[in-house]
């Protein structure tokens, strides 16, 4: 068979091997190795404001809500464990992973819940720590004790110039010189990152969008209490002849100013009282303005407004579908973030490559017997996925009913997996 020119070059001069590894450094390796500098915050706000004024965000009904209703939804539908096959290291690598998220103290929704505080900061910390486990089916080996989340304001990253994590700095007492940084290994830790911007490890907090509407709605809310307190209650008037004393005026006076928290008084015939009504009436625009902030500051973490609205305006269903869409849209990739970034990466390969060491070629298990995987000695062991509970909202009695119909009218055999993946039922 004739060859091509291009085969023949590439025969002649053969092919070109890529370049294997990073040469588009970030920043200078003079600041990254000499002086250590910390890596640059892309939040300006965190800059001028620290994190103090993200918390004092979710101090905010509408925030609170928005940020707990992503959370939640993320969450709400439990987690399992998948093997990466059939074979039975692989089964028993997953059941142990699975016993050490059971085993360890604190459940594993109350620790993501921690995690995705990333979602207001931008980005989170929680420390790993590890026990050896005694007895049962795993003797032997080492389980987790706890994983607890610290206070992200605490800590900065040491970075390489490509921006890669080589550590994390915890800012300590010192004897008599007030906080100094302390050097973290960061593989004791798991660190999610929400939306990152170039590789830096700070993230986007979902706030950061918010803010503006925030603070208006704030102020709006400080004028709109005076206005109340202006126009909300009538202003009380007495009236009094010429010539009376001045002792009495005050005593009128205070009675007026205790008018209106007494439903009774009395009063001399020839004094008069009567309450002038403010000629202004409705909420001067403010309603309409704290819906306002209050849509955006859902858009800005939600990505849509109608799953946060108290009801105020009727929409169509499509409509309502479409707001359900996009937010669904949002935490989906939040779900594969927990799934692969924070689990699988962070937490569930450390089990592994800790507890199934290569010693002589071989893999080990860390209480010394030998594995059983027919795995070749340089390749690490297949790690389970950790998996969240579908977000698909399903009507799975209007499906089962159609999926029947198929299987009555032989359409379809009764066997068939994916009538099980698309009912979300496992494996039997």
């Amino acid at each position: 068979m004739a060859t091509s020119l291009a085969e023949r070059i590439l025969g002649r001069f053969g092919r070109k091997t890529p370049v294997m590894e990073e040469v588009a450094a970030a920043r200078s390796s003079l600041a990254s190795s000499a002086f250590r500098l910390a890596a640059y915050s892309p939040d300006d706000l965190i800059s001028r404001k620290g994190f103090a004024v993200y918390d004092e965000m979710q101090n905010d009904a509408q925030v609170r809500s928005c940020l707990n209703t992503k959370k939640f939804a993320v969450l709400a539908k439990g987690w399992s464990i998948q093997p990466a096959s059939d074979s039975p290291e692989d089964l028993r690598i997953a059941q142990f992973i699975e016993f050490c998220l059971n085993d360890m103290k604190g459940s594993v929704q109350e620790m993501l819940f921690k995690v995705l505080d990333a979602i207001a900061k931008g980005f989170s910390v929680c420390e790993i720590n590890y026990k050896p486990i005694l007895g049962g089916p795993f003797d032997g080996m080492i389980g987790l004790a706890t994983i607890k989340s610290k206070d992200p304001s605490e800590f900065g990253f040491d970075l390489d110039e490509f921006l890669n994590v080589r550590g994390l700095t915890h800012l300590t007492a010192g004897a008599g010189v007030g906080l100094l940084p302390r050097a973290l290994p960061a593989e004791e830790f798991i660190i999610y990152t929400h939306m990152p911007v170039y590789e830096l490890p700070h993230g986007q907090s979902d706030l950061r969008a918010a803010y503006k509407h925030w603070w208006s709605k704030e102020v709006i809310l400080k004028f709109w209490n005076l206005y109340m307190e202006k126009f909300g209650m009538p202003t009380a008037k007495g009236t009094y002849k010429r010539g009376v004393p001045k002792d009495q005026q005050d005593d009128l006076l205070r009675v007026l100013d205790k008018i209106q928290q007494e439903t009774a008084l009395v009063v001399p015939e020839d004094v008069t009282v009567e309450l002038l009504e403010a000629r202004r009436s409705g909420d001067a625009g403010y309603v309409t303005a704290v819906e306002f902030h209050n849509k955006q500051i859902a858009k800005a973490i939600l990505g849509q407004t109608l799953t946060s609205d108290e009801g105020s305006r009727v929409g169509s269903l499509a409509l309502a579908k479409v707001h359900m869409d996009v937010l669904r849209f949002y935490l989906e990739r939040l779900k594969r973030d927990i799934e692969e970034t924070v689990m699988r990466e962070q937490l569930v390969r450390r089990l592994v490559e800790i507890n199934w060491g290569m010693v002589d070629g071989r893999w080990l298990m860390a209480n010394g017997n030998p594995s059983t995987m027919n795995h070749q000695p340089s390749t690490i062991p297949a790690i389970p996925r950790f998996v969240l509970g579908s977000l698909e909202e399903k009507d799975l009695e209007l499906l089962g009913g159609l999926i029947t119909k198929l299987v009555d009218g032989r359409v379809v055999e009764p066997n068939e997996p994916w009538i099980r993946e698309y009912l979300g039922i496992p494996a039997a």
